[in-house]
Order: C-alpha cells, then structure tokens, then sequence
C-alpha cells in the first residue's frame, strides 16, 4: 500500500471511529402497564353559556395534563357531550391519536352517566388489555367516577378545584389500588371548599 493510501485509509478508519460515538439510543418506550386516569376538565370560559369552552387558564392545563400523561401510552379518552371535556384532553388526543369514547349526561342524571363511564371503561380495558384510559368528567362526576370503577370513596370535588389527578391501578388479585395526585397549577385557597357546589 502507498503512504498515500494508508494515510486516506487512516482518515477514513478515524471518521468511522466519530460516528460511532455519535450513535444515540434509542427513546425508553412508554410505560406498558395499563392504567385508568380520571380527572376534572380543566377551567372553563364563561361562554357559550350552554357548552362553555377553556378558558386561557383552561388551555394551560390541558397542555400540563399532556405532559403529565407523557411517559404514559393512552389509548383511549373518555369524555362527556360537553365540550369542555374533550378540550382537556385535546392536546394529549392530537399528540398520541387516542380514540374518544362520548358518553352523554342525559336528563335521567348522573348516576347513570357513571355507570355508564365506569361500564365504557371496563370494556375498554377488557378489549385493549395493554393501553392506559384518560377519564375526564366534571366536579359532580370525578370522585363518583373513581368510586364506580372500584376505588375508594372520596369527598366530590370543589368548585375551584381542577388540579386533581385520580390514578387508577388493578392488581392482580382484583383490588383496584388508587393514587391522588396533582398535575398543573395549583388550585386557588378556598376556605368555602368544604364538599362541593353542584356545577357541570
């Protein structure tokens, strides 16, 4: 070999040497283990009074719900007719492609609308088996929700507050284990926050 061609030979074994070290690996995949989220949508804007939307404090947190669901694989997102619901969830629906289950409240109350929500979610897990439910409900509904699908009963949710994350898990001897968390702002002291005022 010329000193030519090992010199180019040289060079060529050295940028071979620097790509490797470049090489990255690969992104943890998402957490597999199938989960049931249910929360509150987020603040909601004073109009159109009879389907109110987020407001900008609304559209804050549903960006911060992506994000806390991130290293999470949706699959499925359960809201009511209101729009409000799905708007929560719209940031996570555009980034991850979940499929949107509605499930109206109709005039015969709320009790039948969880029933039906803890019913749609338990087919869901029953028919996926791998990907996680984002449940997004209102004040009178979130705890009422929880409860429906096998956690223990908490107090109804304030009227000021929208932070609260509800993490559902099942076990495998059945029992259905229950976290409490907080995604976003913080919501506002309220000294009157003791139980709930009925609002949708």
């Amino acid at each position: 070999m010329t000193r030519r061609g090992a010199l180019q030979l040289a060079a060529l074994l050295a940028l071979a040497g620097c790509a490797r070290t470049t090489v990255r690996p690969p992104a943890p995949a998402p957490d597999p283990t199938p989960q049931i989220f249910v929360v509150r949508h987020a603040e909601k804007a004073p109009t159109p009074v009879e389907d109110q939307a987020l407001s900008a404090d609304g559209l804050t947190r549903a960006a911060a719900l992506d994000a806390a669901l991130r290293p999470v694989q949706v699959t499925d997102v359960v809201v009511s007719h209101l729009q409000r619901t799905r708007l929560t969830a719209s940031v996570l629906i555009a980034r991850t492609g979940a499929r949107v289950h509605v499930v109206p409240i109709t005039a015969a109350g709320v009790a039948p609308h969880v029933r039906a929500v803890s019913d749609t979610v338990r087919a869901i897990m029953r028919l996926s088996g791998q990907g996680s439910v984002l449940v997004v409900g209102h004040s009178n509904t979130v705890t009422q929700i929880v409860e429906a699908l096998g956690g223990p009963r908490f107090a109804s949710l304030c009227d000021t507050q929208y932070s609260q994350l509800f993490t559902l898990r099942p076990a495998t001897d059945g029992v259905m284990t229950v976290a409490r968390a907080t995604f976003g702002a913080a919501d506002p002291v309220d000294s009157a926050c003791v139980g709930m005022t009925p609002a949708r």
